[in-house]
């Protein structure tokens, strides 16, 4: 689904920029990463904070898009969103996480221990680019 049919959707709308909402969510992605740099990560529990480094870097793009003035209400659509507001997005990478978290949350994909770790370390690099792009506009 492209920007054009997300918005013709209504899944991504216009909305005025919310400065105490972004940094609620900059605050609550930030609280997940510390977690998740403070656990010992085995082949069972990176089953659980996989999925919460993608949270946290959602929290950010989401931050970063109401800072823009715009809501999402859909995964796919934000990072089309995102797309579009930062040249620099890596929307590859951000859509292979998407569809990594999806595996396992939605159809019990197990991830391997090291495959995860490396996911999980550029998930939170991403998300600290944007986080850092985010704090610049507050």
């Amino acid at each position: 689904m492209d920007l054009t049919e997300c918005k013709r959707k209504g899944i991504v709308r216009k909305s005025h920029p919310n400065t105490s909402l972004a940094k609620s969510l900059l605050e609550i992605s930030s609280v997940k990463e510390k977690v998740i740099r403070k656990a010992t990560l085995d082949e069972e529990n990176v089953l659980v904070f996989l999925p919460a480094a993608y949270d946290s870097l959602r929290g950010a793009l989401e931050a970063f898009c109401i800072l823009k003035g715009y809501k999402t209400a859909s995964h796919v659509c934000l990072g089309e969103l995102v797309k579009t507001l930062d040249p620099d997005f890596d929307f590859y990478s951000f859509d292979r996480f998407r569809y990594t978290r999806n595996s396992i949350n939605y159809y019990g994909t197990k991830a391997g221990l090291e495959e995860s770790k490396g996911l999980i370390s550029k998930m939170l690099e991403m998300k600290k680019q944007m986080a850092e792009k985010t704090r610049k506009s507050l």
